[in-house]
């Protein structure tokens, strides 16, 4: 309904449909009813009537011929006050034509905080949709969200970088007033720093509730990471058949099993992949087989597919009846057991070399020459040093070649105690470092501050002469290759190895033992 006078009041609409209604008015604008002749009013002896020009003058103006009234259109819809030019009409015409005391001037006010101005402002804000308070946010939502979003892709790429990088993400200070905050956070600045959209969103130009930085969200986004691998392998895999390979061990107090199945991919290459690291509470042979069916599951991997395990050789693991190969083939028979070869090989190693004096000595004295030189920083710098002085002396005279990577300086290697592959690298950085070795022995043993140190210092340059002496010409890169020849088959027990040393080579042979292969039954079906 149009005509002002027979309109309701805009409160009296439910207050979901208001700015419904407020818009449709809006839409059609004032009603400005115009007629030729007003009807007149007031006093007889000077009536008066209402001007269609004053349209021209006030647009906000409206007419209704119903009460022979003029209102005002924004202040129906936004005032809260009731007033004649929002509710019951102005009729009075004698005081609009009374210059700057004109009614509908003093109606419009000379503020623009004035009700009537503000009514006004508001009608616009109404058609405006974008300065709505919901667009608005809308708006700056999501800006918000493009600057969390290129926050966060710089945390993921700074992640994806120093995991593929096998770097450390936390710094020992991390701190603001820190020299060095560590790598997850340094490479984060340094990504900001080429780059003005980047640096204007991360660090300390980001929301203090939304920095992305923190230890927990670098671990949640390398779990996604582990995750998408994960289940890339598990995709890959499919539904094959494939087999375990568990390693158990003790790392930082805590028991770690480390599951790594072996398969053939579509493509008929043979692969290996870690799939999951479990912490378990004891390294029994019932606990292991249930973390291993419930990594299996968690990963949907079918544990009726398995056709191997690949254990090392404690009883826990290969026991006949209650080691965890057994409990596994009880329920599936077509998973044989197989007992590590480099296990075997570790082991047969550590029972020959026992077994045979030289080969004990020799690593003893090795063993003893590592220990004097590199078990002081200061000793490992003269090292380095003399080897840096040799090498150069060798380049002069043209006695080595040179490119890219060769002739690094390093230092010498131990030898570890579960991998023999160590002492062969132990070995070769003597024969490599050796001059070096022995300069800083002598010199040791000449100025050696204590009476025990040079003592030390002689026993190991008495092995550096046993080895000069007696290996030194022969051991080669050839040579010990040909001391690592060794025939060692599985199922073997170490009681039955017998070492043997014959033209220099060492050999051990250990008896076979058959695999034991789980009853076939026939079936007859009749149909």
């Amino acid at each position: 309904m149009r005509d002002p006078g027979k309109r309701p009041q805009i409160w009296n609409y439910p207050i979901n449909q208001q700015d419904e209604i407020r818009r449709a008015y809006i839409k059609f604008g004032p009603y400005q009813f115009i007629m030729d002749e007003y009807p007149l009013s007031g006093l007889e002896s000077h009536p008066r009537r209402f001007k269609a020009h004053w349209f021209k003058s006030f647009s906000w103006l409206e007419y209704s011929p119903e009460v022979d009234a003029a209102f005002c259109l924004p202040c129906y819809l936004f005032s809260r006050k009731s007033s004649p030019f929002t509710s019951g009409g102005f009729r009075n015409w004698k005081k609009v034509n009374n210059g700057k005391d004109c009614a509908f001037l003093s109606h419009v006010g000379k503020s623009l905080n004035s009700p009537h101005n503000i009514a006004v402002k508001s009608c616009k804000d109404l058609l405006n949709q974008l300065c709505h308070i919901d667009k608005v946010l809308a708006k700056q939502s999501s800006q918000q969200v493009l600057s969390n979003r290129l926050r966060l892709k710089a945390s993921i790429d700074t992640v994806k970088w120093l995991t593929f990088q096998a770097c450390a993400f936390r710094g020992h200070d991390e701190s603001h007033e820190s020299q060095n905050r560590g790598n997850f956070l340094e490479m984060l600045k340094l990504l900001a720093s080429y780059n003005k959209e980047v640096d204007a969103v991360v660090l300390d130009n980001a929301p203090q509730n939304a920095i992305y930085t923190s230890p927990s969200i670098q671990k949640e986004i390398l779990h996604v990471f582990a995750r998408k691998v994960q289940n890339e392998i598990c995709n890959e895999i499919g539904n094959a058949k494939f087999c375990l390979i568990v390693e158990a061990r003790d790392e930082f107090r805590r028991e770690q099993m480390a599951l790594v199945v072996r398969f053939v991919d579509k493509h008929g290459f043979v692969k290996e992949r870690l799939i999951d690291v479990v912490h378990v509470k004891d390294t029994t042979s019932a606990t292991l087989k249930q973390e291993i069916y419930s990594a299996l599951s968690h990963h949907n991997l079918n544990i009726q597919n398995v056709r191997g395990q690949r254990y090392d050789g404690v009883s826990n693991m290969r026991g006949e009846w209650k080691g965890l190969q057994a409990l596994i083939i009880q329920e599936c028979p077509y998973a044989y057991y197989v007992h590590c070869f480099a296990h075997q090989l570790q082991l047969a190693l550590v029972a020959a070399a026992k077994e045979v004096v030289d080969v004990h000595a020799f690593f003893q004295s090795l063993s003893n020459i590592i220990n004097v030189v590199c078990s002081s920083c200061k000793r490992n710098d003269e090292l380095r040093s003399a080897y840096a002085t040799e090498i150069s002396h060798l380049v002069a005279t043209n006695q080595i070649e040179t490119g890219r990577g060769a002739n690094q300086i390093g230092t010498l290697k131990r030898s570890g105690d579960t991998r023999w592959s160590s002492h062969f690298n132990s070995i070769c950085s003597l024969l490599r470092m050796f001059g070096a070795t022995t300069s800083v022995l002598e010199d040791l043993a000449t100025n050696g501050s204590t009476y025990s140190q040079r003592a030390t210092t002689e026993r190991a340059f008495s092995a550096m002469k046993i080895i000069k002496t007696r290996l030194r010409n022969k051991m080669e890169d050839e040579f010990l290759a040909d001391c690592m020849i060794f025939r060692l088959l599985e199922n073997v027990k170490m009681d039955q190895v017998k070492p043997l040393i014959k033209n220099d080579v060492l050999t051990v042979i250990v008896p076979k033992e058959e695999v034991k292969k789980p009853d076939v039954k026939s079936i007859q079906i009749t149909g």
